[in-house]
């Protein structure tokens, strides 16, 4: 089984072996872990995808008039902001969902009501990507998530159009601050002009030349997903359901982001699979320690660790990482682990695949 491999930022030396090995499982991907301050250009350095995230400092980019967004289901985006109305083909799928709450099958309610939340009769606000998710994941039959023909149609198009809801346009250019956590996502045709002072890690996908992904996703503005009210859960990358084809088992997903907050009640040990289910990629995880008050988090000051388990079938050997602002633990596939008491920004390669999290406690 291959061992976890584990660094910290404040020594650039003990990040070699972690790039060393990305680099050998992930060929078609270029990572790294760079400082920036001043004023200045991001764009991708290898004809590329490149995502940026922040894991220390604050700044400032600029993003120009007509710049489109699906966040906003946090906190309310600036005022230059103006929601787009959800078009005539999507608006009647959202009304004979709304309409049908008690057709529905009572695993699925919940992510649909989160859905739902975001819809106030003409707009919707927000990425919905993981609600599908969730629903998808139930493992419940599509056919059985209402008793209504009529309804069942209408989650056939939801599947196919979620990605064309929540989103808001920008009315006029201006820099906005972006801070620990966020992420940005550049090409080499449309860098993204910036300044402040931050360090940053970031993986450019040199497969692929084009994205879904928008400019900037700020924890800010997306909605809390977690469970548990003293936990916090920010989605800056999810899994994008339903976009697998012949030839690429997991879709448009190259990389997933989040960042967690996890507190030692909650937290849960489990591992992802050697051999992934459902095929394609299995799912490695890049676990970057994060300053909790950079994102208004309080943790005890002690305890903050991750208990890395290498042998799935025998928890009685397990390994204890002390965890502090800057740690990173890389986490090939198969190999169990739980996060205590901390707050990381979590990178899953290609993503966090669905039905690929098993749990051991």
């Amino acid at each position: 089984m291959p061992k976890v491999v584990i660094g910290h930022m404040d020594d650039p030396k003990s990040l070699t072996p972690i790039y060393d090995r990305f680099s050998d499982e992930h060929p078609e991907l270029k990572i790294g872990c760079e400082e920036f301050e001043g004023a200045g250009e991001f764009a991708a350095q290898h004809e590329g995808i490149r995502f940026i995230w922040i894991d220390k400092g604050e700044g400032e980019v600029y993003l120009d008039v007509g710049y489109r967004t699906q966040e906003g289901d946090g906190e309310k985006l600036p005022d230059c902001y103006t929601s787009e109305k959800v078009d005539t083909e999507n608006l009647p799928i959202l009304q004979s969902i709304a309409e049908n709450l008690d057709t529905l099958h009572p695993e699925i309610l919940l992510p649909v009501e989160s859905i739902l939340s975001r819809f106030d009769g003409e707009i919707t606000i927000g990425d919905i990507s993981n609600e599908i998710r969730l629903m998808v994941e139930t493992g419940i039959d599509r056919v059985d998530w209402t008793s209504r023909p009529k309804v069942r149609r209408s989650f056939e198009l939801l599947l196919e159009n979620y990605s064309q809801m929540g989103w808001s346009t920008k009315q006029e250019g201006s820099f906005e601050s972006i801070k620990v956590g966020d992420q940005l996502t550049v090409t080499a045709d449309e860098p993204v002009c910036a300044r402040g002072k931050f360090r940053y890690w970031w993986i450019e996908d040199t497969s692929i030349f084009m994205t879904h992904l928008t400019t900037v996703r700020r924890l800010n503005y997306i909605r809390n997903a977690a469970t548990k009210p003293s936990e916090f859960l920010g989605l800056t990358m999810p899994w994008l359901c339903y976009t697998e084809t012949e030839d690429k088992l997991d879709g448009v997903n190259s990389v997933n982001n989040h960042v967690c907050h996890i507190t030692d009640q909650n937290s849960q040990t489990h591992y992802h699979p050697a051999q992934a289910i459902g095929g394609g990629k299995p799912q490695h995880e890049i676990h970057i320690a994060l300053e909790p008050s950079s994102l208004g988090i309080d943790v005890q000051e002690h305890g903050n660790y991750i208990d890395i388990f290498p042998e799935v079938d025998d928890l009685t050997v397990h390994q204890k990482i002390e965890l502090s602002p800057g740690t990173i633990v890389y986490i090939p596939p198969g190999t169990g682990h739980r996060i205590v008491n901390a707050v990381v920004s979590v990178l899953g390669i290609p993503g966090f695949k669905l039905n690929n999290t098993i749990f051991l406690d």
